[in-house]
């Protein structure tokens, strides 16, 4: 056998390997992350539950305001930083962009602009 075809058999073998590898990493079905991003998302409810020594939450309720009324869909989105949740206004319209990459059952806060602002952000400690 000649050296150029050890060494293709050899870079093909390689690179079945890495496909097979890459294949069964990824393979979790159920793993589907959505991303949404609004330009004008209307921060309708906004609110938080406490277990004292335990954990927080805090989210805020709302939906696409480009959106026709019959066509409108309702999202919780879930804010992981405190001081990002206290600067949000009940209300009010922001660019807003979330996902649900943590939890397959939550949508967590991105990122949160209000009209003409700074972008906020933050994972909070």
């Amino acid at each position: 056998m000649g050296k150029q075809k050890k060494w293709l058999y050899i870079v093909v073998g390689l690179l079945l390997v890495t496909v097979f590898f890459l294949y069964i990493n990824n393979k979790d079905e159920n793993h589907i992350v959505n991303h949404h991003a609004f330009g004008s998302f209307y921060i309708e409810e906004k609110d938080y539950h406490i277990e004292p020594g335990e954990y927080m939450e805090m989210w805020i309720d709302g939906y696409n305001d480009a959106e026709k009324e019959e066509n409108r869909v309702y999202f919780r989105v879930y804010i992981k930083d405190a001081n990002v949740f206290n600067l949000i206004e009940k209300e009010k319209v922001y660019f807003l962009t979330f996902s649900n990459e943590d939890d397959l059952n939550r949508y967590y806060l991105d990122q949160i602009s209000p009209p003409g602002g700074e972008n906020l952000t933050g994972e909070g400690r």
